[in-house]
């Protein structure tokens, strides 16, 4: 992933503007981007239907968070090795199967639930496996459809920062399936928005006529690059709050008797970070932040969320909470572009969206676990911390490795 000159990085914010408005008008933009970002609203929703599936039947925290870091880490597992594939034989085929191959298994998850938990285990890691790669098949697009240097650049910050919609909207999107369809509702809508998403998508020229450019090196990996491999560790342990965070919501919910209270904290804490992802978009004149710096913001927009507080004072901090997450994918995107081959940069950044989902899943199952042993305010505080305490390994671990 290519962003232009270094010379593009002191542009004036006027200049900065204008370059996203001349993205946005290039024909197939907003489609592609519109189609890409319902395709990957399962990304955001699943975690918290499957553990509305999973409590609205009875079900433990336990086996919720357990259903959920299969699923995610099926989902990271599956990513590079679909990129892979993308690579060799192209866009549409690849995204249609993943998505038939996803949605069946959401629609088994959605129909075993907790009275079959090893069919609704397997469902759950091959519904993660299947999630069609949209991020990285967008961004392999960019250079084709909006060109290189400055526009490049500023399609890539404009991707950055719409994503975070689907974080906001996916939550909102779950909860209100289970109101409307009961408790397999949130499961179930991950399949039509997946499935009618990537279905859109493909149908475009672009993703049709984008052909696999053959290039020396195909065949290394960024896993042979040991400050790459740095770099993924650290960003698993930066995805270690996001995952943390669907639980939380749910317990610090349960402890006040209010279902309702979980979307609305995962979509606060999503806002947020779409509010920062678009004032950087719109102000990438300045240097790229640093890694370490990053990844220590996340760790400590978490702590707050520790604190017993009511849900008026705790959802804004919620909110507060994701405006690091844009500043760290900022920094890790302009690491991985700055250190990685060429000839690498399809499956590096495929990499890193599986160690972000890793750590996630992770995050997910410990959170779980104790969540079910603790009462919901103890459960929150040990969770939130412990997460900020991963995200701030990241910081240490990024200290010599900068972006700029």
């Amino acid at each position: 992933m290519r962003t232009g000159p270094p010379s593009a990085s002191v542009r004036s914010p006027g200049a900065t503007m204008a370059q996203l408005r001349a993205v946005l008008s290039t024909p197939q933009v907003p489609h592609l981007l519109a189609f890409a970002l319902v395709g990957r609203l399962p990304t955001a929703m699943s975690a918290l239907a499957v553990l509305l599936l999973v409590r609205g039947q009875g079900g433990t925290y336990t086996l919720a968070g357990g259903l959920a870091a299969l699923l995610t880490a099926g989902t990271a597992v599956g990513q590079p090795l679909l990129a892979r594939v993308v690579d060799r034989r192209g866009q549409p085929a690849v995204l249609v199967l993943a998505a038939l191959v996803s949605s069946v298994a959401f629609v088994v998850l959605a129909l075993a639930g907790v009275g079959h938990v090893g069919v609704s285990a397997v469902a759950a890691a091959v519904a993660g496996l299947g999630t069609p790669p949209l991020e990285p098949c967008l961004r392999a697009l960019w250079p084709d459809v909006v060109g290189t240097g400055p526009r490049l650049q500023a399609a890539f910050s404009l991707d950055v920062g719409a994503q975070e919609v689907v974080y906001v909207v996916g939550p909102l999107l779950a909860t209100a399936g289970v109101a409307l369809l009961g408790d397999a509702g949130g499961v179930l809508a991950c399949v039509l928005f997946g499935a009618a998403g990537t279905l859109a998508f493909v149908a475009l020229r672009a993703p049709r006529d984008w052909r696999p450019t053959p290039h020396e090196g195909r065949r290394g990996t960024p896993l042979r690059h040991p400050v790459l491999v740095r770099l993924f560790v650290a960003t698993l342990a930066c995805g270690v709050p996001v995952g943390a965070l669907a639980v939380v919501a749910a317990a610090y919910a349960g402890g006040r008797h209010s279902t309702v209270l979980t979307g609305w904290a995962l979509a606060a804490n999503a806002a947020g970070a779409l509010v920062a992802g678009l004032y950087g978009a719109a102000h990438s004149e300045a240097e790229p932040p640093r890694l370490a710096l990053a990844a220590a913001a996340l760790a400590g927009g978490y702590v707050p969320l520790a604190l017993p507080l009511p849900p008026v004072a705790w959802l804004p901090l919620a909110a507060l909470s994701g405006l690091a997450l844009p500043v760290v994918l900022t920094a890790v995107f302009s690491t991985v572009q700055r250190l990685c081959p060429p000839a690498l940069l399809t499956e590096a950044n495929a990499w890193v969206a599986t160690a972000f989902g890793l750590g996630a899943a992770g995050a997910a199952s410990v959170a779980g676990v104790v969540t079910d042993r603790f009462t919901a305010d103890v459960a929150v505080a040990a969770v939130v911390l412990g997460a900020a305490a991963a995200a701030a390994v990241a910081s240490l671990l990024t200290g010599r490795v900068g972006s700029g």
